[in-house]
Parts: structure tokens; sequence; C-alpha cells
């Protein structure tokens, strides 16, 4: 059986995960929610396969303390998922610096600050796996998401970084991007800035949701999967088949930029 720290369980594609991992694979969770009231709901529903850790992500001595007692109770975790995460809309002109570090404190910092605390126990795990959410904004850029862009493409660097540093302790790192979702990620849980002039809301906005299908959470399960039941854990797996191609072609042109600039 293996232990699970999960943040950002409570709703979105976290909910959807933490729930396959205990109905599906009969797993336990410890999953980490700022919301009293669904860590509450989450434990009657699952039993005592889901142990409540009420915390702040932004807030690293809460999430540290939180889990410590956590993991007391429930032992030590070999599979970890950073799912919490918010997105915040609006021009980069236009968005302030408090609203461009709120961004960061959660997507960026909120990460950092749910591995960090367990790296102790993952070393003493056998196989343990650490996935980090991205977004295919980690490796696109569209107009009024750059904050959360920006947040994205630091944790692909994050999921990069880590895998370097913690290969020598048989720790795997892989990074999930996912595509448009029905989450409530642009809509429930968006935060939005008003779009000013001279830009053209009218204009930029309907560039903003990307055009592609959105998918039911559950979409993502067979590729979540993979990332825990490959023999050797995928560096990155993107959910979205039509962001792949736009992704790859991007990446085709950045390979091109790069050696038109030394004449090769």
């Amino acid at each position: 059986m293996n232990i699970w720290v999960i943040s950002g369980c409570s709703s979105g594609l976290g909910r959807c995960w933490t729930h396959s991992v205990i109905a599906d694979r009969h797993d336990l969770v410890i999953g980490i929610t700022r919301s009293r009231e669904a860590a509450s709901e989450m434990a009657a529903t699952y039993q005592g396969s889901f142990t409540p850790c009420i915390a702040d992500v932004r807030d690293a001595e809460q999430v540290a303390s939180e889990l410590q007692r956590a993991v007391a109770e429930v032992g030590v975790p070999n599979r970890v998922v950073t799912s919490a995460g918010y997105a915040q809309f609006g021009t980069l002109e236009d968005l302030t610096n408090a609203q461009l570090r709120e961004q960061f404190e959660t997507n960026v910092e909120g990460t950092l600050n749910v591995i960090r605390p367990l790296l102790p126990q993952l070393r003493r795990a056998v196989a343990a796996r650490i996935l980090v959410v991205s977004s295919m904004s980690g490796v696109s850029c569209w107009p009024l998401l750059g904050a959360y862009q920006i947040s994205k493409h630091a944790v692909e660097a994050i999921s990069d970084t880590l895998r370097e540093e913690l290969r020598d302790f048989g720790i795997q790192v892989g990074c999930i991007e996912p595509g448009p979702h029905q989450t409530g990620w642009a809509t429930t849980y968006a935060r939005r800035s008003e779009v000013k002039a001279p830009y053209n809301a009218a204009e930029l906005l309907p560039k903003a949701r990307c055009g592609y299908p959105i998918e039911p959470p559950e979409a993502t399960l067979p590729l979540f999967w993979r990332m825990f039941d490959a023999p050797s854990m995928p560096k990155r797996i993107a959910t979205s088949r039509p962001f792949v191609e736009r992704a790859v072609g991007e990446a085709e042109e950045r390979i091109r930029e790069w050696r038109d600039s030394y004449g090769q």
C-alpha cells in the first residue's frame, strides 16, 4: 500500500486524483487543503483512507508542522502530488506586483513548501515519486495569463531541478501539464484584473481561452497513473493532444531560431 500526500486535494484535478487513489487503488492519502469544511467532508466520505492536513500552502511553517503531525499518524509517504494552485488573469501592465507575488507564493513557493519538508521521509521510502503539477501554460503563452504562465514556467524548472538533485536518492520526479479541464480553474477559482485601455479586452479574452476542447477531470486519469505505474517515471506528460502539437511546433521553431542565431 502506498501513502500519498496530495495538495489541492479538495477541488479540481486534485480532488479527482485523490478519489482515484483511494477508490481505485485503495491507498492512503494525506490531503492538504485550506478548507476545514472540505477536509471534514472528505474524511467522512473516505473514512480511514483520508487524513486531512489543513494548511495554506503559502505558509511554509504551517505546512511543515501539519505534515509532520499527519505523517506521524499515517506513516511515511512515498507518493507526493502538488496540485494546489490558481490562475490570475490580467495584462502584465495592469497587474500589480502584489498580485504577481500572490500568484508566485501559491503556485511556486506552495509547490516547494509541500515537497521540502517531506524529502527526509521520501529518502527513507521505497520507490518514492513526486508529481509536480504544471500546465500547458508552463510551456506556451497566451495573452492575459502572464502571471500564471510565469509561475508555471517556474514550476517546470522546479521539476527539472529536483529530478537532477534527487537522482542519487532514488526519488523520481515527473511533471504533468494539464490542458483545459472542467475544474473551475478559469471560473470559480480564477482571479481577474480588469483589462484597461489601450488594450482591447474583446480581442484578448477569446485568445486567452486557447480554443482547445475542455475535457472532464477524469480524462487525465490514464496519464496520471502512467506517471506512477511506468517502471521509470516519465519526465513530463501533457494531457491535451492538440496542445502537444502546438508545443512541438513551438519547440521546433525555437530550435531553428537558436541555430539561425549562430548561422547553423
